[in-house]
């Protein structure tokens, strides 16, 4: 395995190689957005973005009748592979001659503000079409609170003001694991206090007295894919769960494609939000055609990380959507690693009805885990969080 950043041995093992293959789509899409992007063409990525829905969204062909944003939204993605884009447009920029560290810095934003726009306008085109096949129905769901609403449904907007709530949300969070935590930290019977304080009440044993148990941290393990439409999923859960600091006596977070990485460092040092970019760009993140490959992840983790991250007191909490591209799933290593762990948890934001479907692994993997969460929701996210630790 290599790694993104190394050099290719070849013209065709390239990054815009490897994206124009893509998924074997003939269009080359993946190819034309990558040279929008390189070149600042923004009029050409509205244009590609509407070229994208119409290729890969699949309207009117083998949709469900009940097929959400989400579901069409997660198809063009998966299809363009979006989470491979800044990675190849930097190295190819890089190819171009030394830049500084600022300008490295300026073109990752520009690059990163322009794939945005680009997503934005992928779930703008969609959601613009399911009204019109709706028949211009007015969105009753847009009075539903945001938190429990699928977040790939939300609009920018929406998706902002849902950021926004992460915070007071992980505090009331705390609270609710706080007080979960004192209900059930009475123990066993305390005989001999019992009996003394009976004697204040002629021997009534009134007052019943138990040994307080000591209040565990878990030591906590994230793992979560960054890849397509799962990213926004995995932003909320390291999210969440690293301002949870005081509820927890460890936490190191690790992010995935077909490679993976350690990212618990952008949190210790992190005075904002964190955008996703960041964790795809992490050295090791994405390690060779970017398509996630959940087998080569779990592989590479035992051998990399599992001896120093995990141990009998943590909790593992593997984020994603279990989907392989049809590559092997390694269960013996996903049992591996689970058997080194006190639990192991998976939070995944697909429907349940999507589960085991077509490229899905999770009915692989599920026998292996305490418990499975469906978390399309930022409630659901929470709920499950709560749960957990």
């Amino acid at each position: 395995a290599i790694d993104s950043t190394d050099e290719p041995s070849s013209a065709a093992d390239s990054p815009t190689a490897r994206l124009a293959d893509g998924l074997g789509r003939p269009s080359g899409i993946s190819q034309r957005v990558l040279d929008a992007l390189r070149s600042g063409d923004t009029d050409t990525l509205q244009l590609l973005a509407q070229e994208a829905v119409d290729s890969f969204a699949g309207f009117g062909g083998d949709a469900p009748d009940d097929a959400t944003q989400r579901y069409f939204v997660h198809r063009v993605m998966r299809a363009i592979d979006i989470s491979r884009m800044l990675s190849a447009a930097l190295q190819a920029r890089r190819r171009e001659g030394d830049l500084s560290e600022f300008e490295l810095s300026v073109t990752r934003s520009e690059y990163t503000t322009m794939l945005e726009e680009f997503r934005r306008r992928i779930a703008d085109e969609i959601a613009d079409r399911l009204d019109a096949l709706a028949g211009g129905a007015a969105d009753i769901a847009g009075a539903v609170d945001p938190a429990d609403r699928a977040i790939v449904d939300l609009s920018p907007n929406e998706l902002a003001e849902l950021r926004r709530t992460v915070a007071p949300l992980a505090r009331r969070l705390a609270a609710r694991i706080g007080r979960q935590r004192r209900l059930r930290s009475t123990g066993r019977l305390d005989v001999r206090r019992t009996v003394r304080r009976s004697l204040q009440s002629g021997g009534v044993p009134i007052d019943v007295s138990h040994r307080r148990r000591r209040p565990q941290r878990p030591d906590v393990v994230l793992l979560c894919d960054v890849s397509g439409s799962v990213a926004e999923f995995a932003r909320f859960t390291f999210a969440l769960v690293n301002a949870l600091h005081a509820e927890m006596r460890h936490v190191r977070s690790f992010a995935f494609v077909d490679g993976v990485a350690e990212v618990t460092d952008l949190f210790r040092s992190a005075s904002h939000e964190i955008h996703v970019a960041r964790f795809v760009e992490r050295r090791g993140v994405v390690r060779l055609d970017g398509h996630s490959d959940y087998g080569r992840v779990f592989t590479d983790f035992n051998e990399r990380f599992a001896s120093t991250a995990v141990g009998r007191r943590t909790t593992v909490i593997v984020m994603g959507d279990a989907r392989g591209n049809y590559r092997d799933g390694q269960r013996d290593e996903f049992a591996r690693l689970t058997s080194r762990a006190k639990r192991v948890y998976w939070l995944n934001p697909e429907p349940t009805a999507a589960w085991g479907h077509d490229d899905s692994l999770i009915d692989e993997y599920r026998s292996a885990c305490a418990a499975v969460f469906e978390v399309r929701t930022l409630r659901q996210l929470a709920d499950a969080i709560a749960t957990i630790v």
